[in-house]
């Protein structure tokens, strides 16, 4: 292969500070959750109000996948749904069955929606108020492990600091790998790529397991083909063998390498995690996962020699 420039490579710099705003939003989600109902029988809905509400979703006059609920719980004024929903339930009373049309916006965030007319079918089945608890000490020492609310405070602030950065660090090697890739030549391996594919799928199936959800589901929920599943994870293939062939690359001309100190802390923590001792668990993995274990090590040392080159705007 030949690889292109991976040095002082240009990265827009990641915003890791969290907002007061955001805080409050973590411990007002926690208000909502804990919230006491009442049942509304004696008005129409209002702001403020939550609508126990049946809809289907129709798209020239098909079912849409996944658009279908049941007793779904809406606090009216949230903006959960797309807008002129909500505004449509006000003034509605419980046992009315009304439709409601809408345009999903060209950037939808599910595709097969973009720009086309929906008509919602919705039952309203009742309605209550909410009575939330005061975000105080008390609210703290009931829903926390802590004695005061600043100091629950400080805790939700690290976790949305932590979360952050390592979203931020994620986004930030995924563009500058990109700019290496994209100006390297990289044969693919027509084996390896089934390999790395197979592995892939193997993941995906199972992740779909765990969740209880088959395949078929899956794309009916997702609005994709299983052709589209597979050419999506087909890119992720190439990604992967595209990203840790330059990092393997970067590893051999700067002469990178894996102390036994570096490896034996990795593993170590890794043991901790199970409850076993380093040596009870090196024997465990043995040689071939272990080996794993050293190649991820280089990899992480050369994107983060990238990112030490890099420069920041």
């Amino acid at each position: 292969m030949k690889l292109g420039n991976y040095k002082r490579l240009q990265v827009r710099q990641p915003d890791l500070a969290v907002q007061d705003a955001e805080v409050e939003k973590v411990l007002q989600d926690r208000q909502r959750e804990n919230a006491v109902v009442r049942n509304i029988d004696d008005r129409p809905a209002d702001w403020g109000d939550q609508a126990v509400i049946d809809f289907v979703l129709r798209c020239e006059g098909k079912a849409v996948p996944n658009g279908k609920r049941h007793n779904y719980p809406l606090l009216l004024g949230s903006h959960t749904f797309i807008k002129g929903f909500e505004e449509a339930i006000i003034g509605h009373v419980p046992g009315d069955i009304f439709e409601i049309a809408t345009t999903f916006p060209l950037n939808y965030r599910i595709d097969n929606l973009s720009g086309r007319v929906g008509i919602y079918k919705v039952r309203l089945n009742a309605l209550r108020i909410p009575e939330y608890q005061a975000i105080d000490d008390e609210f703290a020492r009931d829903f926390s492990e802590h004695d005061t609310l600043s100091d629950w405070k400080a805790e939700i602030r690290t976790n949305l600091e932590e979360r952050r950065r390592v979203s931020a660090e994620e986004k930030m090697n995924r563009e500058l790998l990109d700019q290496i890739i994209a100006n390297s030549k990289i044969p693919i391996d027509r084996r390896l790529k089934n390999d790395v594919f197979d592995s892939l799928y193997e993941d995906f199936l199972f992740d779909l397991e765990d969740q209880g959800i088959s395949p078929e589901v899956y794309c009916k929920r997702s609005g994709l083909t299983e052709k589209q599943v597979r050419e999506q994870l087909m890119d992720e293939t190439l990604r992967v063998i595209q990203s840790e062939s330059v990092l393997h690359a970067i590893i051999e001309k700067e002469n990178l390498t894996v102390s036994d100190d570096e490896i034996k802390d990795t593993v170590t923590a890794m043991a901790e995690e199970e409850g076993e001792d380093y040596e009870t668990f090196t024997e465990m993995i043995g040689e071939e996962e272990m080996d794993c274990i050293i190649d991820q090590l280089g990899l992480e040392k050369a994107m983060q020699f990238v990112v030490d080159q890099a420069v920041f705007i």
